[in-house]
């Protein structure tokens, strides 16, 4: 079975790279938009994921 901390580390992941392509502008990708701030709030929240589960130490 997958570990807490390697499942919270792939979400992480996958909220991060979320946040990063909406943030791009819309004539790179043609994927959609989203608002800027919704953007960086992915980031963050990818990145405090990612930090959690890299310093959590399981038993």
């Amino acid at each position: 079975m997958i570990s807490n901390r390697i499942l919270l580390m792939i979400v992480g992941a996958i909220i991060l790279v979320m946040g990063i392509l909406g943030a791009l502008p819309d004539d790179i990708l043609n994927i959609g938009t989203e608002p800027i701030w919704h953007a960086i709030i992915k980031i963050v929240i990818g990145l405090i994921a990612i930090g959690i589960a890299y310093t959590n130490k399981e038993k």
